[in-house]
């Protein structure tokens, strides 16, 4: 006990960029942190109407805001929950936010954060403002980061009768922010698809499955809480990145065709742990990463966790993560999020769902390995018949001899049956999704093609002249390596004869 009372402080000064600069490395996160707290907000708000954040971006003066439309704070309220670190009112598993720190996350990349805010319009409004800068030049002198805090947050009711402030809000501005973040915290293309991926805002309407999703999740009484976020006064708000349609590129697109539901249980199975859903595609190859959509994703409170990548070690190959569409939404409350929000705490709970999650994982490569075989052994049919094609335009061109005609075309119809024969090794479900109608019909104008060389076709030259010309297109249908390639040479030649 003795040891105890002659510290001076149990807490050092490291605690201010542990909490700040250490807890955040994307500085985009900052939006994540203040949306969440406005949905959290939102919990409590009794009023029927939908929540709006306005998000503000001053490149000029290297600030921005976020007001939202929520219950906001009177001032007791605003002084309990905006001065003190890591000690929060929320309740785990039903808020997002619980940790209490969160509200701090713009000062690891800017001098000051200001709270302004009001519960009713009969309370008077209230500003509570961090200043990051003052915090740090404190912390050098004293030991005591509670001591510093006391010294430096400053708190006080704002009496501008000019100034018309809604009945409730809740606003935050970030200011002072530093250069080598201000390219992405004050780019309105990088907030905006950062907020559409990470937080809670409605899918597109473009994106039709997005109605059985809602009611998978309400089916287990969870709603799908969204805000509607407005950046620099758009007149519409933010929304979820997908839409029916994957563009991969200009020329290359699939679309999502159905919707599977997946639902883990608890370890004690009284309630589900996590309701989830895959969005099938034809699984053409990895999606594009600006698309914003890729990989099976983890969300509580319908804000992401982590990234694209959370769940690729559950992936025996990585690369099929980014083949694949879908979320996980946590239920249980004893899957708890760690301190950046990246991963998950690790306990039997998490393992649980880690365990059920790769048995899915694993069904769903095999539907994309069969997909890849299906595509590959399609685009081999589709070179067999371009080979039997090109050996039936190289014939009928009549300058070959009638034996060396009939040789490419057993030649051409063998290649075509050794092909088939190795293609039906593989698995029915492969076979039965090829279409093979344009094969059969190509073999069968080979079968039926007159092999015999057509005497009436006519170079220009005397007989004798064009038996030596067959001579030398034999030479070239022999060394060149193709079919279309021996028609290109021929047909030059015959040009160039004809020219004469």
């Amino acid at each position: 006990m003795t040891s105890l009372a002659m510290a001076d402080s149990l807490l050092g000064a490291d605690i201010w960029n542990l909490i700040t600069s250490s807890m955040y490395v994307d500085p985009l996160a900052i939006y994540r942190e203040y949306l969440q707290n406005s949905a959290d907000a939102a919990r409590l708000n009794i009023s029927p109407s939908r929540v709006r954040v306005d998000i503000s971006l001053d490149v000029t003066n290297s600030r921005l805001r976020i007001r939202d439309n929520g219950p906001g704070l009177d001032h007791l309220a605003a002084v309990r929950s905006l001065l003190p670190i890591s000690r929060s009112e929320k309740t785990p598993g039903v808020d997002r936010g619980f940790r209490g720190i969160g509200r701090l996350s713009g000062l690891a990349f800017a001098e000051r954060v200001t709270f302004v805010t009001r519960a009713s319009a009969r309370d008077k409004v209230t500003r509570v403002v961090w200043d990051g800068s003052k915090i740090r030049r404190h912390t050098k002198d004293s030991p005591s980061i509670e001591d510093a805090i006391r010294k430096c947050v400053d708190v006080s009711i704002l009496s501008t009768p000019d100034v018309k402030y809604p009945d409730h809000f809740f606003d935050v501005e970030v200011s002072g922010i530093g250069r080598y973040v201000a390219g992405d915290l004050l780019n309105r293309e990088f907030v905006q698809a950062y907020i559409a991926e990470i937080c809670p805002v409605p899918f597109s309407g473009d994106f039709t499955l997005s109605r059985p999703i809602i009611d998978l999740l309400s089916q287990k009484g969870h709603s799908l809480f969204t805000l509607d976020v407005f950046i620099d006064k758009e007149e519409l708000p933010v929304v979820r990145r997908h839409s029916m349609s994957i563009e991969f590129s200009d020329k290359r697109a699939d679309y999502f065709r159905s919707l599977e539901r997946i639902e883990i249980p608890s370890i004690d199975r009284s309630e589900p742990a996590v309701i989830g859903w895959l969005a099938h595609s034809s699984y053409l190859g990895a999606i594009p990463k600006r698309l914003g959509i890729r990989g099976i994703r983890a969300r509580i409170g319908n804000i992401q966790i982590g990234d694209e990548y959370i769940f690729d070690r559950l992936f025996p190959e990585e690369r099929f993560n980014r083949w694949c569409v879908g979320e996980v939404h946590i239920l249980d409350n004893r899957i708890i999020p760690n301190g950046r929000r990246d991963y998950f705490e690790l306990n039997p709970h998490l393992r649980n769902l880690e365990n059920h999650l790769t048995v899915a994982i694993r069904k769903l490569i095999a539907v994309c390995r069969r997909s890849s075989l299906t595509r590959n052994r399609g685009k081999q049919v589709a070179s067999v018949i371009d080979y039997l094609q090109d050996t039936y335009d190289l014939v009928k061109l009549g300058y070959l001899s009638a034996d060396l005609n009939r040789s490419l075309v057993d030649q051409a119809l063998c290649h075509s049956k050794e092909f088939r024969e190795k293609l039906f090794s593989f698995s029915h479900a492969v076979i039965k999704s090829i279409d093979f109608s344009e094969l059969d019909l190509m073999e069968s104008k080979l079968r039926t093609l007159d092999a015999d060389a057509d005497e009436s076709v006519s170079m220009g030259v005397s007989e004798s002249e064009l038996t030596a010309y067959r001579k030398v297109f034999r030479a070239i249908v022999e060394t060149t390596p193709s079919p279309a390639a021996a028609k290109k040479i021929i047909e030059d030649v015959i040009r160039r004869v004809r020219e004469f």
